[in-house]
């Protein structure tokens, strides 16, 4: 019988599982990115009235109550989309993601710690941290690594631009103003609720 898996033939068939791969993890993704973009974005704007009004930023761990909400309903949007089995590239964009809430996660009790420490020690318990832009800066590399893992384009540009916005906002601001934390407005509508918007649109027109 003649060979029909050739060096060649392993190639091709490889490329197409991995770009079938690549158009099925695009097509699942529109669901969550408009998810969490919504809930970045409502959560940024709800942080910054409590915070403007009570001049108080403990607002913030607000959004650990988003994540919660964001995990839940990924969850229930995962349940009624296209299954697609693990691979590389779903385990890759799995593991930035997981990689950067460790990250985001990890920074904040790491300073709520270290200013206990301080307060504890008669020292000034205030850090001088600029989260905010560490933060942009993260997700926006999350968001254009993970476009470029789905060879999504649309979603690398989005995230670039966006994070490029944010920046630029909050810099623009006085520090330590509640403004600082609209700059996930932006974020949210421009690097998750745009791209997310499109790569639904694509996944009806296949």
């Amino acid at each position: 019988m003649e060979n029909n898996f050739s060096a060649e033939n392993s190639l091709r068939l490889i490329t197409e599982t991995i770009e079938r791969s690549r158009r099925t993890m695009a097509k699942n993704s529109g669901k969550p990115m408009i998810l969490w973009g919504v809930l970045v974005a409502v959560t940024s704007v709800i942080i910054y009235f409590l915070w403007s009004k009570t001049g108080n930023p403990i607002w913030n761990l607000l959004w650990f109550a988003m994540s919660a909400v964001g995990g839940v309903g990924t969850y229930i949007i995962g349940r009624n989309r296209e299954k697609t089995p693990a691979t590389e590239i779903s385990r890759i964009l799995g593991k930035i993601w997981m990689w950067f809430g460790f990250f985001a996660t990890g920074f904040y009790v790491i300073l709520w710690i270290v200013a206990a420490i301080r307060y504890a020690a008669g020292m000034d318990g205030i850090l001088r941290v600029d989260m905010t832009m560490l933060i942009l800066m993260m997700m926006g590399l999350c968001g254009a690594i993970s476009g470029s893992v789905m060879n999504q384009k649309a979603v690398s540009i989005s995230s670039v631009l966006a994070t490029a916005l944010s920046v630029i906002f909050l810099l623009l601001i006085p520090d330590g103003s509640p403004l600082q934390i609209l700059t996930f407005l932006i974020l949210g509508v421009f690097a998750l609720i745009i791209p997310g918007l499109i790569l639904q649109n694509k996944a009806k027109a296949c």
